[in-house]
């Protein structure tokens, strides 16, 4: 294994006749967040029950720590926190109930387990509601509960299956404050996420994967520049009449086809598409405008936002016959 906390060679998970991971192959060095990105049935929650042990691969190879999950699956566990996507706690127990309860289960000796809960309760911004019932929490709650539980044992590797999922916006972002901190104390995080965007905040390299297969990986900024596309949106009033907004669009999509244009939104006083050759995009969007007799304001050019990376990527693989990208370690077909 050598600096590798993960190994995934590949992978290979059929489900009678449904294939749920295609070949899947990706490493994971000790100490490093690695982002695993995808729509719903990419693959990303079989992938992390198959690290975890929780499953066996029909083909490949997994290795944690230099442990095989399938064939040594408790010492695997005891090396492995997981905070799986659906609460996972005894909602009978209280929060403190539930921790010793998992102390036990690992062997932790009373005085440590105790030491570890404080730490942790402390940490996860728990102290206030560990007498609480498990059941009676709110969703964020009750996930910086799991994340307190899979962190007890101590393990050198955690697995994290859409952490902030169902959240509202102000719980997930104090989820992912938990998060970042975990990150900074050196454990080996495998994130598992559909949001690109939280991914790449707490990421050290991002995995991308559709329909059970690589698609592409490498560092956040690596993948937002692999999109040379750029976000433009034009604001503009009425010169004289009003035009209507399909028949806009309709002169838009004419005057932009040669410039790949994804993501046309025509709204009342502003135009935004993600397009190549901005610059010349831009003169064309103009002249569209002007020549239905409206009148250009202000103009913004942004780069390509995490969901413009995202969809790029699946609508290039999409169109089929294509290589993945790989930050590291070549490529491979599929």
């Amino acid at each position: 294994m050598g600096g590798y906390a993960i190994e995934v060679e590949g992978l290979v998970k059929r489900f009678g006749r449904v294939y749920a991971l295609r070949g899947l192959s990706f490493r994971v060095p000790r100490g490093e967040t690695y982002g695993l990105l995808g729509p719903n049935g990419a693959g990303k929650t079989t992938t992390i029950r198959a690290i975890a042990g929780a499953l066996r691969p029909t083909r490949g190879r997994v290795s944690v720590l230099g442990l095989d999950p399938s064939r040594e699956p408790l010492r695997v566990k005891a090396l492995v926190g997981v905070v799986p996507e659906l609460p996972s706690l005894f909602p009978e127990l209280t929060v403190r109930e539930n921790l010793l309860f998992i102390a036990r289960v690992y062997g932790i000796p009373s005085g440590e387990a105790e030491r570890r809960m404080r730490e942790l309760l402390e940490f996860m911004g728990l102290e206030a509601v560990a007498s609480r019932r498990y059941g009676q929490l709110s969703k964020g709650l009750k996930r910086r509960a799991d994340i307190a539980a899979a962190l007890l044992h101590d393990p050198e590797v955690v697995l994290l299956d859409e952490p902030t999922g169902g959240l509202d916006v102000v719980a997930a972002s104090r989820l992912r404050e938990r998060l970042a901190a975990l990150r900074r104390s050196g454990k080996t995080i495998l994130l598992s996420t559909h949001n690109i965007g939280e991914a790449a905040e707490l990421s050290d390299r991002l995995l991308v994967i559709y329909r059970g297969a690589k698609l592409v990986e490498g560092t956040p900024s690596m993948l937002r520049r692999a999109l040379s596309a750029r976000r433009i949106t034009v604001y503009y009033r009425a010169g004289g009449s009003e035009v209507e907004a399909s028949r806009l669009e309709e002169a838009l999509q004419e005057a932009l086809a040669s410039y790949d244009p994804s993501g046309l939104r025509v709204a009342p006083g502003s135009v935004s598409v993600t397009v190549k050759r901005a610059l010349d995009a831009l003169w064309a969007i103009r002249e569209t405008l002007e020549s239905l007799g409206l009148k250009v304001e202000d103009v913004e050019v942004l780069p390509p936002s995490w969901e413009d990376v995202l969809l790029h990527h699946i609508e290039e693989a999409e169109e089929g016959g294509r290589t993945c990208r790989c930050g590291v370690g070549g490529s491979s077909a599929w």
